[in-house]
């Protein structure tokens, strides 16, 4: 009985150990990114579409923000049912045909002549994941290395996302970015290299949750005893038939 125990303890020790190891967000964001080169003008983007659909089943909850009911500078996104609501900074919404996914998109502000700022995108309450369709970066010359910043504004604790824009991107371009943390943030911003030269425009914005760590490690632990259980049965078994 006494080894039994000893040998449970360092399996379970074992387990939790692992789980802690692997937590996404500790240390550094899961990233879920993937692009169409070419989109048939916005009406076929399926690496892009996969990449949000695998992002999306990870997450405990979620809600998505078309643009399509955006109205002018800097408006208001609204994530469905969730809450969620965040500021947005730098963007105009209107309508960009062949370059959004449905009737709208957000266009970055300093293409149509307002001074360059970041585009950056402040929630109401603490988050775990965001995502983002980028349309037509990195187009033709545009060599644009961009940072998705994941800030906490009361800690002011951030985490940057670095993403490789173009150079030599078709036109009608797209990628999904999806990243997620265990360490909540309340703030995103988008820090391009040659902003002014590369207008890009965004779409179909997601804020959400990803699963508490603490809950995954019961899930496991919860597991090893019951692998544990039929190992204690057949060591009786054995033990008096002698």
């Amino acid at each position: 009985m006494r080894f039994n125990t000893l040998r449970l303890t360092a399996f379970a020790v074992g387990v939790i150990s692992f789980s802690a190891s692997a937590q996404p967000g500790v240390g550094a964001p899961s990233v879920f990114f993937d692009r169409d080169d070419s989109t048939a003008l916005m009406t076929s983007f399926p690496n892009s579409q996969a990449k949000f659909n695998q992002f999306t089943a990870s997450l405990s909850s979620f809600g998505v923000d078309t643009i399509d009911s955006a109205t002018g500078f800097d408006p208001t996104l609204v994530f469905g049912a969730t809450g969620i609501t965040a500021a947005s900074q730098g963007v105009l919404a209107q309508s960009a045909p062949t370059f959004q996914i449905g009737t709208q998109a957000l266009l970055e502000a300093d293409v149509v002549g307002f001074p360059q700022v970041n585009t950056m995108f402040t929630f109401n309450q603490p988050i775990t994941a965001f995502g983002i369709f980028v349309i037509q970066g990195g187009d033709g010359a545009n060599n644009n290395p961009t940072t998705f910043r994941l800030r906490n504004t009361v800690t002011n604790a951030f985490v940057d996302v670095p993403v490789q824009v173009g150079p030599g991107w078709g036109n009608n371009n797209v990628f999904f970015l999806g990243v997620s943390d265990t360490v909540p943030f309340n703030q995103v911003e988008i820090i391009e290299l040659t902003d002014m030269a590369d207008g890009m425009l965004y779409d179909n914005i997601l804020a959400g949750s990803v699963p508490e760590p603490g809950s995954l490690a019961l899930m496991m632990l919860g597991g090893t005893c019951c692998l544990y259980r039929p190992m204690r049965f057949r060591r009786g078994s054995s033990l008096r038939d002698r």
